[in-house]
């Protein structure tokens, strides 16, 4: 039993050595850790600091409107038809004149037919009225009906006829006039029928006659063009140089007149679309330059086009603003307009003014940090104004001549106390 005891306590004893044995080669000499306790916040470099100065500031009202083509076109069908071809699909690029849309001829295709027709008919008439309006004035006169015989015969007692009739007016008055007369001629004296193929009667006969027929030509001229204007509203084609926004119709569809058939719009030249209240649109005029936003692009805009009335159910006006050519941006998308408001708006007053890296935002509110005299920190809020190269302008929140912080830390908050680096 006493063996089994002293075995226990040598081992003990053993065990003890040993591990203040390991303790003192390990080099464990340090306390053990304190409890845990409050983490003071990591304190970064000292902060850098610039001066609020002064700049041109202009209040601005924050406006939402619309990218739009600047030159937009909706092609119509102009007459009933059946599709024959489209030019291609949404975003594809066309050029001036090219064909977008096609219907089809076939109805057109016989009155077009008998037109020519009728055409070719009115031109021989016509040629044929100018020939024969010649002869009558510079062509030999035909022999009569009664030949070369008979031409001679009247040649020979008409002017005898005429010179009796002459004398017997002389002699006995009244003899040589009168239809009631025996020898009485009522219409003067007599005409041979060669005289008469030269007289007034037979050439505005034939000359009445050659301007019906070119009134004739002329009207089946007309019809033609009317088939040929018809033939071309058959075919709808791009004005402009333009990219297919929206295209209704399919190879195959039947359209009647005034249905749609493609828009069309030159994506090269946008416009900003945007309402402005009665009150603001006096601060604008043509030519202004505008500020906009559109996605991630700061940019600035001309004002391109003022409409001349306000809207009767907004009361706002509708201005345009020319987006600068190149801008990333497409018919439809969502822009920001800043347009100067009131006096406020005035370019030549002066507001203080900050870097932008001194501006930070909580939630959706810009701030500033501001060091005073004794070395602490003081957030406020701003209102800011325009943005000019890498300055800011400041409405409301800050002097000209204090201290704002650059690139404050996010943990920064007030009254904690700020090492300035200059």
């Amino acid at each position: 039993m006493m063996s089994s005891v002293v075995r226990l306590l040598s081992f003990v004893v053993a065990a003890m050595i040993g591990g203040a044995v390991v303790w003192w080669m390990g080099g464990s000499h340090e306390a053990p850790p304190a409890a845990p306790g409050p983490i003071a916040a990591p304190r970064g470099p000292s902060e850098a600091v610039a001066q609020v100065t002064e700049m041109p500031a202009a209040a601005r009202v924050r406006l939402g409107g619309y990218v739009e083509a600047r030159t937009s076109v909706r092609l119509t069908a102009q007459g009933p038809g059946r599709v024959t071809f489209v030019a291609g699909q949404e975003g594809e690029r066309i050029s001036a004149g090219q064909l977008v849309v096609a219907l089809d001829e076939d109805a057109l295709a016989p009155e077009y037919r008998s037109a020519w027709a009728a055409l070719s008919g009115e031109m021989a008439d016509a040629q044929n009225a100018q020939t024969q309006l010649y002869q009558n004035l510079y062509g030999q006169p035909t022999s009569p009906m009664g030949g070369p015989a008979q031409d001679a015969y009247e040649r020979m007692t008409v002017p005898f006829y005429n010179m009796a009739q002459s004398f017997m007016g002389g002699m006995f008055p009244g003899m040589s006039g009168g239809q009631n007369m025996p020898f009485g001629n009522p219409y003067g004296p007599m005409m041979t029928q060669a005289q008469a193929q030269r007289g007034p009667a037979a050439i505005n006969n034939h000359r009445a006659d050659y301007e019906r027929r070119m009134a004739g030509l002329a009207g089946a001229q007309s019809r033609i063009d009317a088939l040929d204007a018809r033939l071309r509203d058959r075919r709808a084609v791009a004005p402009i140089s333009a990219v297919i926004m929206k295209r209704h119709v399919r190879v195959g569809d039947v359209v009647q007149p005034g249905q749609p058939l493609a828009d069309l719009a030159d994506v090269d030249a946008l416009d900003a679309r945007i309402e402005v209240p009665a009150a603001q649109v006096v601060n604008l005029k043509a030519g202004d330059q505008v500020p906009v936003t559109i996605g991630s692009q700061n940019l600035w805009s001309t004002v391109g086009q003022i409409f001349p009335s306000a809207s009767d159910a907004q009361r706002t006006v509708t201005v345009k603003l020319a987006l600068p050519a190149g801008t990333a941006a497409a018919p439809g998308m969502y822009v920001v307009a800043w347009i100067a408001q009131g006096a406020e708006g005035n370019a030549g007053a002066l507001a203080p003014a900050i870097p932008t890296a001194a501006v930070a935002y909580r939630g959706s509110l810009p701030i500033a940090f501001v060091v005073d005299q004794r070395g602490i920190v003081d957030m406020r809020v701003l209102r800011l104004g325009d943005q000019q190269g890498d300055r800011t302008a400041v409405l409301s929140g800050l002097r000209v001549g204090e201290s704002v912080i650059l690139n404050p830390a996010p943990h920064l908050k007030s009254g904690a106390p700020a090492e300035r680096r200059y």
